[in-house]
């Protein structure tokens, strides 16, 4: 059985390596869906949409009205930093396959025991910049599934 939940966020990144127009600084209307896979108990639940909710509003928040920033663009952290901007740095550049990547990880790191207590084995997150494109990453859930490389870091701007 699969159940999934879906999350809206406004935000914008660039890709300053890019040959088309998403070298620009832009923004999008994202739109996550994360697909949880696995056997409903008893009551025929596989788990509590508000579970799922509780476990990723916390990064849906952290993105939500931010710039997604790779770690590596000194240029545009320099910039949001002198603005005073919300952005949320990203250890890899801000496509949508990494930022669905980053998702399912940090499900995994935040919510692994709680994923593993429900029975679920299969994550698929689903990130969406347009109403036409999209990039999924998908992840078994066992004990020994990798943990992410670095932890999240949001930074909010600063009172003047």
């Amino acid at each position: 059985m699969k159940v999934a939940k879906c999350f809206r966020w406004e935000g914008a990144h660039r890709l300053p390596w890019h040959s088309g127009l998403c070298r620009h600084l832009h923004g999008h209307s994202y739109r996550l869906t994360v697909e949880l896979s696995g056997t409903p108990d008893a009551r025929g639940m596989v788990v509590d949409f508000h579970d799922v909710k509780g476990h990723l509003q916390p990064l849906i928040s952290a993105w939500d009205h931010a710039t997604l920033v790779a770690e590596t663009d000194e240029a545009l952290l320099a910039a949001l930093q002198t603005l005073g901007s919300k952005h949320y740095v990203l250890p890899y550049d801000s496509t949508s396959e990494n930022v669905a990547r980053y998702a399912a990880e940090y499900l995994l790191q935040h919510g692994r025991a709680w994923l593993a207590e429900a029975g679920v084995d299969a994550l698929t997150v689903r990130v969406q910049e347009t109403d036409t494109c999209f990039a999924e990453h998908t992840c078994a859930v066992t004990v020994a599934t990798p943990a992410m490389a670095l932890p999240p870091k949001a930074v909010a701007p600063q009172p003047a």
